[in-house]
């Protein structure tokens, strides 16, 4: 301010974190510079804060307890079906979380598992599990009674290296996403190989640790392949064509932390993908464009999540599933309260109603 104060006077508004600086024009000029050299990565975006229509779970290996979640899907009586890769089992319960029953134990025998991963239920009325180390695929009734299983360690049409997510379209085709052999082979209903997708090729089609599939909204029912190595969504025709890629590692919307994880569509044809070390679920319309984000994670508040892996919805409970895998707990999001004062209109080419069974991933 002169010489007669003998130094400069700061004024610091705490309450704001600002100050004013009334130095010299040339000293602003420099500090302008500073700043504009030192400034900071911009802070991560809030998902949103969603109410939590239902929580249930606890970590153990007792009755209705979970070491690893990793799928989850809703069979046609309204059962919520959970794979516990870590108990290697896949338990039920009722709609309101209360525990049902179980199956399933170590082991390379029928029904037993090294460990279980993916889950999908089919039309008719069949659950399907990716037994991941023992390279196959299970069949079981809606009792838990096993029915058969395909598959061996190759890497030849119908054998797998790593099992993992699982998903189906209308016509009861299974997708299997193998995170090692980094494809998708096809099966058709009578789990006859039909035909694989995918590309180790450099560039933008490249896919590596393959986590989901999930099967888009008819009439194209094109494929989404959720590439975790980097941080992308691969889009696929149903013949198998290419047709690009979205996502990327970051922290604004539409980003990823790092892996993605989990895929589902719900009936009006907004995909579902899983951030995993974000703790939150991103929202994209078909061809890749972000919409929204929730989950508020990581954390152990009701409505965060903390390491979430599959994702499945229920046109039964109109609801998103989230199996929290480090919370070991299953997290229900309705879907009025995900897009509560959001505009969410059908994204599907065909608007009018359909029986599309759902999808999954690593469901």
């Amino acid at each position: 301010m002169g010489s007669k104060w003998g130094t400069t006077v700061w004024l610091i508004l705490v309450g704001i974190g600002l100050f004013i600086d009334p130095a010299p024009a040339a000293q602003k000029k420099d500090a302008a510079k500073t700043a504009k050299v030192t400034q900071k990565e911009p802070a991560r975006p809030k998902a949103a804060d969603v109410t939590t229509a239902l929580v249930f779970g606890k970590a153990g290996n007792g009755p209705g307890a979970f070491e690893s979640i990793d799928g989850v899907w809703v069979d046609p009586r309204g059962r919520i079906l959970v794979t516990d890769k870590g108990n290697n089992r896949v338990s039920f319960f009722n709609g309101g979380g209360r525990f049902l029953t179980s199956f399933g134990e170590p082991g390379v025998g029928p029904g037993q598992f090294n460990p279980c991963t993916g889950i999908v239920v089919d039309g008719q009325q069949r659950i399907i599990v990716s037994d991941q180390g023992n390279f196959r695929i299970q069949v079981f009734d809606l009792a838990g009674k096993f029915l058969s299983a395909f598959g061996r360690k190759g890497t030849g049409d119908g054998e797998f290296l790593e099992p993992m997510g699982l998903a189906l379209d209308s016509r009861g085709n299974l997708y299997v996403g193998d995170g090692t052999r980094d494809d998708v082979q096809v099966f058709d209903e009578n789990f006859a190989f039909v035909r694989k997708l995918g590309t180790l090729n450099p560039g933008a089609g490249r896919m590596e640790r393959i986590e989901s599939v999930a099967v888009g909204p008819p009439p194209r029912e094109e494929i989404f392949v959720a590439d975790e190595k980097h941080s992308r969504i691969h889009r696929f025709s149903t013949e198998g064509t290419h047709l690009g890629t979205f996502g990327k590692q970051g922290l604004g919307p539409g980003m990823f932390a790092k892996e993605v994880e989990g895929l589902t569509f719900d009936a009006l044809g907004y995909l579902y993908a899983v951030d995993e070390t974000g703790g939150k679920i991103e929202v994209f319309t078909p061809d890749g464009r972000s919409v929204h984000s929730f989950g508020g994670g990581p954390g152990i508040r009701p409505g965060q999540l903390n390491s979430p892996d599959g994702i499945h919805y229920s046109p039964l409970y109109q609801s998103i599933l989230v199996a929290d895998q480090r919370n070991h707990r299953v997290q229900v999001f309705h879907l009025e309260d995900i897009w509560k004062n959001k505009k969410r209109v059908s994204q599907n080419p065909d608007s009018r109603p359909t029986g599309h069974p759902g999808n999954g991933g690593r469901l």
